[in-house]
């Protein structure tokens, strides 16, 4: 009998916890707003010599596919935002700084490469490639029409 009570407490304090959890997060998320996009309904826009990109954000991150052609170059840059890059096909040469050191990095088709903030990197399509990449937070220097510094080089 006391077992029996201990496990309807120990369920009914675990329900009340879990009750209250839910409650927050439906109300956090009722005060933002959801979006909804379509990459292939998308226009793309072509910022440097076969390099096209489509590109939306939300409040705290954003999300890029860019369509490069083979020898397509992605000038050395960093910037304060987490990337994560997903090679979706293809194959692209990296450099990076990896403890330290300038090194260079080969990813391909289903691999992914993980950019701390600040930290610079660089970018040639050795064949084309479809690339997804996550910025966190939302690449403040993307908001206006101006292309960055680093992407003019690249026309």
């Amino acid at each position: 009998m006391k077992t029996t009570l201990k496990i309807f407490l120990i369920a009914a304090i675990f329900a009340g916890t879990t009750a209250n959890a839910q409650v927050n997060t439906i109300d956090s998320v009722a005060t933002s707003k959801v979006q909804h996009f379509n990459f292939d309904e998308m226009e793309s826009e072509t910022i440097g010599e076969g390099i096209q990109r489509k590109w939306f954000h939300g409040e705290k991150g954003q999300m890029t596919i860019f369509n490069l052609e083979k020898g397509a170059h992605i000038p050395w840059h960093q910037h304060p935002n987490e990337q994560i890059t997903y090679i979706m096909s293809g194959k692209v040469k990296i450099k990076t700084i990896i403890d330290g050191k300038e090194e260079f990095v080969i990813v391909s088709g289903g691999e992914v490469i993980v950019f701390p903030e600040n930290v610079p990197h660089e970018f040639w399509a050795l064949e084309k490639t479809v690339d997804l990449d996550v910025h966190v937070p939302v690449r403040e220097d993307w908001l206006s029409k101006e292309l960055p510094d680093y992407l003019k080089k690249s026309e």
